[in-house]
């Protein structure tokens, strides 16, 4: 639900001298939207930065200076981290090119068409069909195929934390989905570095404590030579704060929200809804899992 798109310096350029493309980049791109940019060509947000500054207008304190380095501020703060090798000379082009027949990004916006799949214009990314067009909220099975529609777009971008919230998280159904989570996490990768996992869990009558689960988990997945740490955390109530009933998956990049959450039924006719949050929702679940943890841990088990 999520998609990484390379942007080529000269479009954002192009954007700033529009009011109408400057509000709609600070509304359709980064957290909380199905378009997050990539690191490309650059391997960090900082070296990104600097890269499209080098693009701004002349006069940076003019209407289109500011808005040119709004967007560009806007553009490094959710980003996908990806491994390109560092390029001397050549143009943006090129390189996009070079880079797309490595690892394919989702879309690739450029100035000019670049007879590639992938890649849209300014002129173009309002055709009826338009890779541009991405749905925030979508229908699904519950079935492994059906998860994975929702999140393995998170899970491949990721390269910080994979944060699996599921009051059920402990069922023998929702650990075969993990295990399959984790499988689908280490593969088609953009950067080899890998997210930690967490999963969060209620305390129910019948839960098994944390070690047993992800015990459960990691006799069922064949990592190879992936160093990967997971932790599950079993979680109980605290009087006074909120209660723990959502389903979700939250990584640096946003958070999708499910209905039934990760245990699946494996009958392609039981349905569930996938919805893309909004940044506040995403903030609001972050701070009570991540930040604050605002539940009581039962038992954990750490990687």
């Amino acid at each position: 639900m999520i998609h990484e798109y390379a942007i080529e310096p000269n479009v954002l350029c192009a954007w700033s001298e529009s009011k109408r493309d400057y509000a709609e980049f600070l509304r359709e791109y980064g957290l909380g939207t199905p378009r997050i940019f990539s690191s490309f060509p650059k391997l960090k947000p900082h070296k990104l930065r600097s890269y499209f500054l080098q693009s701004a207008p002349a006069d940076e304190s003019s209407q289109k200076g500011r808005r040119y380095i709004e967007m560009v501020n806007k553009l490094v703060e959710t980003i996908v981290l990806r491994e390109v090798e560092p390029v001397v000379s050549g143009d943006w082009g090129s390189h996009v090119r070079s880079e797309n027949q490595r690892a394919p990004f989702n879309v690739i916006i450029s100035s000019e068409f670049l007879e590639m799949d992938e890649c849209i214009t300014s002129e173009t990314m309002y055709d009826l069909e338009s890779r541009w067009l991405h749905s925030d909220q979508i229908n699904i099975q519950r079935t492994d195929e059906g998860i994975s529609r929702a999140v393995s777009s998170f899970l491949r971008l990721s390269t910080k934390q994979v944060v699996i919230i599921d009051t059920f998280g402990w069922t023998p159904e929702a650990i075969v989905q993990m295990q399959s989570l984790i499988s689908r996490l280490i593969q088609n990768r953009v950067h080899s570095q890998l997210p930690e996992v967490k999963l969060f869990y209620k305390q129910h009558q019948k839960s098994p404590n944390a070690h047993h689960v992800k015990g459960k988990i990691t006799d069922g997945v064949n990592l190879g030579a992936a160093a990967l740490k997971l932790d599950v955390f079993e979680l109980e109530e605290i009087p006074g704060n909120d209660v723990f009933h959502n389903r979700c998956v939250l990584t640096e990049h946003g958070g999708v929200i499910t209905g039934h959450g990760i245990g699946v039924s494996g009958e392609e006719e039981h349905t569930d809804e996938a919805t893309l949050m909004r940044p506040d929702i995403y903030q609001k679940k972050w701070r009570q899992f991540i930040d604050e943890n605002c539940f009581q841990i039962v038992s954990e088990a750490g990687g």
